[in-house]
């Protein structure tokens, strides 16, 4: 019987020590590897139900024909991030975030801890910067997300709670915003003790409208202005600055004026003559409601409307939140088509709604006559005209009932729609590159929403395929070593 040598012994033992070594070093290698591909590249699985970790079509879309440099910046470490409270609401949205970068090579992500660097936010003195804030940058113009603005916030007995995410849609405006060079103008018409509607105008500043104020007594409203808006003048309009509304609308190319009525106005006869011209009247009074589950703030002049067309409001009513207009004055359509003009409603009280007439005492009780259902509180007044070389001039007149509706804390409030629904209008009406509408995204309880058919790979591969392979290799090793 022949035994192997010593020396046999030793090289087989320098052999096998070489593989085992050079294994460890392979797997380290390929985890290396592979945590750095992951971390670029987007191969996870999402397994959610709604895909709650994936980006839409429209933003991956957006992303492919991104053409600017742009820098996402995180004011926060990523784990402290994360761990924020509730923790599966910043992971997801966290993940999303993440998604930008591994998606475009023109999108730069990072995260900044802003307590251990206060310094970075003096970069940017035009934006308040708070840790958790996103920061979105390009060369030319920077825009900053706070929380806030990444999830649908509610309000319940017992405190305020996350209702859903709305991560991408947020970020992907951002970006749409940042990178974009067109700014359409407005202007602020001015020269008749007109209502301050500044929350309006720095949220118009803030989604990249360029808003001037004008003067309507001195000077003409400027040609390439898309929006002009009369907040609740308490003087009456002249002829001559009536013409020039009239001017201002003929040029067609979607100009519109965005008309803002107040319940502390007296009467206008040469305004309200406009506005008829245009199939629009204001009445007095002001518009109640008297059923009680639409009543907000204990007021019945504080009410939840109803969206009575569904082109602008999809993304509200997508999303459930509701239209405010407080104190509004009634309107009413003098027709729905005339000529070239179509008159629409687009926000209304509903079925149980009435008027308080104006100059009332406050011992005033609602009566059977001063019930008036749905009552119309914004309306849309749009002109189709021939123009030259065949072309088709539009304009638009939007009328609402009340300033209050682009109140501060109306507009700041994650509640209410007001906020968006303009924004959608305005950029609806000018024609606009519309802003991408996304679908907010619910976590639930159970995250792996997997489909039965996922259930069955899943369990395919891990209870057969991958116990297979590792019999397979097992066996393969050991004949090896048996026959040596």
């Amino acid at each position: 019987m022949n035994l192997p040598s010593s020396n046999s012994f030793f090289r087989y033992g320098v052999v096998s020590t070489g593989i085992s070594v050079l294994a460890v070093v392979l797997i380290i290698v390929a985890n290396v590897f592979v945590t750095a591909v992951f971390n670029k590249y987007p191969w996870n699985i999402d397994l959610t139900e709604n895909k709650v970790f994936e980006l839409s079509p429209e933003t991956k879309q957006f992303l492919s024909s991104l053409d600017t440099d742009l820098d996402i910046v995180v004011l926060n470490t990523e784990a402290a991030f994360i761990a924020s409270a509730p923790s599966e609401y910043f992971n997801q949205a966290n993940e999303i975030i993440r998604k930008y970068a591994q998606l475009s090579p023109r999108v730069h992500l990072s995260y900044v801890d802003l307590l251990r660097n206060p310094d970075f936010a003096s970069q940017y003195s035009s934006l308040v910067l708070h840790v958790n804030d996103i920061l979105v940058s390009t060369k030319e113009r920077s825009r900053s997300l706070t929380p806030e603005d990444l999830f649908n916030i509610r309000s319940s007995y017992y405190g305020s709670y996350i209702a859903s995410s709305k991560a991408e849609q947020s970020i992907t405006r951002t970006i749409l915003m940042t990178v974009s060079d067109e700014r359409l103008r407005v202007s602020i018409l001015s020269g008749h003790n007109e209502e301050d509607i500044s929350p309006f105008i720095e949220l118009l500043a803030m989604n990249n409208y360029e808003v001037a104020l004008q003067n309507l007594l001195t000077s003409e409203i400027a040609s390439d202005t898309a929006f002009a808006i009369l907040a609740a003048p308490a003087r009456d309009l002249s002829t001559e600055e009536l013409r020039k509304l009239d001017r201002f609308l003929a040029g067609g190319d979607n100009k519109t004026l965005f008309y803002l009525a107040s319940a502390s106005q007296s009467h206008l006869p040469n305004l309200a003559a406009f506005l008829a011209e245009w199939g629009i009247t204001v009445d007095e009074g002001v518009v109640f409601e008297q059923d009680s589950s639409r009543i907000l703030s204990n007021s019945v002049y504080i009410a939840i409307l109803d969206y009575a067309e569904q082109e602008f409001s999809k993304a509200s009513t997508d999303r459930n939140l509701p239209m405010v207009i407080p104190n509004a004055r009634p309107l009413r359509a003098l027709f729905e088509t005339s000529g070239y003009k179509t008159v629409s409603e687009l926000l209304r009280f509903s079925a149980q709604s009435g008027i308080r007439p104006a100059h009332t005492g406050s011992d005033w009780r609602p009566s059977g006559a001063d019930m008036s259902p749905h009552v119309p509180v914004l309306l849309l007044s749009q002109s189709v005209r021939n123009g030259l070389q065949s072309s088709l001039l539009h304009s638009n007149l939007l009328a609402c009932g009340s300033t209050l509706a682009l109140n501060q804390s109306i507009l700041a409030s994650p509640n209410l729609a007001n906020a968006s629904y303009f924004l959608d209008i305005f950029s609806a009406l000018s024609r606009r590159e519309q802003l991408i509408r996304i679908e907010d995204k619910t976590l639930g309880a159970s995250e792996l929403g997997a489909t039965v058919d996922q259930v069955m790979v899943i369990s395919i591969v891990f209870a057969g395929v991958l116990p297979l392979v590792l019999l397979i290799i097992g066996s393969v090793v050991w004949l090896r070593r048996r026959s040596l």
